[in-house]
């Protein structure tokens, strides 16, 4: 793990990193699962991609990818239904607007989620942001997961 802090940001080098950092958070709901977001289209064969423009509002439990290689776009969840136009998430120290993802989940113990969130790595200077969250109405934590 490459976890450093560069004028009081947290930077990472890996998307390995940002998962030990979401891990890490206090303050809400334990992280119990993670996944990694990854774009699985056929057209990128047994290499899925990695890279995504994100759009979020954490205001308003919202959030949106869109492949870097090959555009398809996803919302999270139940967003596309709520959607409320927000900006494309761009990095606050490099202003690159590509990221890796990670989702946070947060599970009981008989396997039902009740919370998400929507963590970024910047790929070009490795900074670490959660974008948004959202209440899960207690979905099978495996099902969940499969969603993303």
């Amino acid at each position: 793990m490459a976890l450093r802090t560069v004028s009081g940001q947290q930077m990472a080098e890996s998307v390995d990193d940002l998962v030990a950092w979401l891990r890490s958070l206090s303050g809400g709901p334990a992280i119990t699962r993670t996944v990694v977001a990854q774009c699985t289209r056929p057209m990128h064969g047994d290499d899925p991609a990695t890279w995504f423009y994100v759009e979020a509002d954490a205001s308003a439990g919202v959030g949106r990818m869109r492949c870097l290689a090959c555009g398809d776009a996803r919302s999270v969840l139940d967003s596309s239904e709520r959607w409320t136009f927000p900006s494309a998430w761009s990095c606050i120290n490099c202003r690159q607007s590509i990221s890796e993802v990670v989702f946070g989940i947060h599970a009981d113990d008989n396997g039902r989620a009740s919370w998400l969130v929507m963590c970024v790595r910047c790929v070009e200077c490795g900074h670490l942001q959660g974008v948004t969250d959202l209440v899960v109405d207690e979905l099978d934590v495996e099902e969940l997961a499969s969603s993303l």
